[in-house]
C-alpha cells in the first residue's frame, strides 16, 4: 500500500505544537522530522493526534533502534499539549535550562515575574522578594512608584518535581 503524504496544514500543526523543536524536552534539537507515534504501516494515521515532532536521531531513537518507547512519546505529546495552553514560551524554555541545570534559584530581569507568573501561580517558583536596584517613578501628581530591575526565584519543591516529570516523559498533568 503506498503511503499517504501528511498534509501541509498537519505537519505545520505538529512543528508549531512543539516551537519547531524535537518534542523531548531533553532534546528541543532545531532540525525536526514528523514522526509517526503508531507506526504509519499499522495506522495508516496522519492525523495530528498521531504525529509528533522529533529530531532525525531521536526519531531514529524511536522508530528503529527502539530506545525510546511508545509510551514515552505519547506522553511527550500530552506534555506539549498542557505546557502550550498553560505556559509561556519563556517559562518552557525556562523548565528545560532548569531540567539539564538542575538550579534551584534564578534571577531575571524587569518585567520577569510576569514572564514567570503561571509557574508561581502553580508553586513551581518562588519569589524570594530580595533587594534590586529599582526604577522609581515620581509623577507631577504626586504619584510614586518603584520598580525592581530583577527578580530572584527560587524552584519549590513543586517545581522540582514539575520539571523532572516534564524532562522525563512522565505525565505533568
Amino acid at each position: 500500500m503506498q503511503r499517504d503524504h501528511i498534509p501541509a496544514e498537519v505537519k505545520r500543526a505538529v512543528l508549531v505544537e512543539a516551537g519547531h523543536r524535537c518534542a523531548i524536552p531533553t532534546c528541543r534539537a532545531t532540525t525536526t522530522e514528523i514522526a509517526h507515534i503508531i507506526p504509519w504501516a499499522k495506522s495508516n494515521d496522519n492525523s495530528f493526534e498521531n504525529l509528533i515532532a522529533l529530531c532525525p536521531n531521536c526519531h531514529t531513537r524511536f522508530d528503529q533502534k527502539k530506545e525510546i518507547d511508545p509510551q514515552s512519546i505519547r506522553m511527550y505529546k500530552q506534555n506539549l499539549s498542557i505546557l502550550n495552553n498553560r505556559y509561556g514560551e519563556f517559562e518552557r524554555r525556562l523548565f528545560e535550562i532548569l531540567a539539564k541545570s538542575e538550579e534551584r534559584v534564578f534571577v531575571v530581569g524587569a518585567g520577569g515575574d510576569i514572564l514567570v507568573a503561571n509557574a508561581v501561580k502553580d508553586g513551581f517558583f518562588e519569589d524570594k522578594h530580595v533587594e534590586s536596584m529599582g526604577l522609581e517613578i515620581i509623577g507631577s501628581n504626586g504619584y510614586q512608584k518603584n520598580f525592581p530591575m530583577s527578580f530572584t526565584f527560587w524552584v519549590t519543591d513543586a517545581g522540582v518535581e514539575f520539571i523532572r516529570r516534564y524532562a522525563s516523559g512522565v505525565d505533568i498533568s
